[in-house]
């Protein structure tokens, strides 16, 4: 399943974007409606020191919404899983 983060897309939250554009496995989407999405298989994973973004970035950084669910948000470590699938969702497969 795909796990997917919208980012708005102001300057302020321009090194999300840049950050997740140098992972490998992300695919990151053109901004659209005001925000950029971030998207890959299973597991979405950022840490704050390597994006060297301060408290108020971090801390907002999921303001935009996003698909998946929250396994870890701490003072360091931003980790979302894909869903698991539920009974609705294999009636539909």
């Amino acid at each position: 399943m795909t796990v997917r983060v919208f980012i708005p897309d102001i300057p302020e939250f321009l090194l999300l974007v840049k950050a997740a554009e140098a992972i490998g496995g992300y695919t990151v989407r053109a901004p659209e409606n005001g925000y950029w999405t971030v998207e890959a298989n299973d597991v979405l994973r950022f840490s704050r020191k390597a994006l060297s973004v301060g408290p108020a970035i971090w801390n907002s950084a999921l303001s935009g919404g996003f698909i998946g669910r929250i396994v870890e948000y701490g003072d360091e470590e931003m980790v979302i899983e894909s869903e698991p699938l539920g009974y609705e969702d294999l009636e539909h497969e």
